[in-house]
């Protein structure tokens, strides 16, 4: 099941709050341990909501433009019926 969305751009977005493992490492940057961190915070803490979020996940040097131009937050609220754990 894919989540992605189409921006202005006609450029597809992966749902980082919603993709599957196989979905993330499709996102430029994105490696089996990023991935594994992702998924792990997602399980322990929710949606991730923001950038800056992401990059303490990752780390500042594994966040690059290319990454965030293929992402969306959406939905960053824990209590979305979309959200992972609803």
């Amino acid at each position: 099941m894919a989540f992605r969305l189409l921006s202005d751009s006609c450029m597809a977005k992966i749902r980082i709050n919603l993709a599957n493992p196989q979905e993330l490492c499709e996102l430029p940057g994105i490696d089996t341990s990023a991935r594994d961190a992702i998924l792990r915070h997602r399980d322990a803490h929710g949606p991730i909501r923001d950038a800056a979020e992401l990059t303490a996940i990752m780390g500042v040097s594994s966040l690059t433009p290319a990454l965030l131009d293929h992402i969306d937050f959406a939905p960053a609220d824990s209590t979305a019926p979309e959200a992972p754990g609803a």
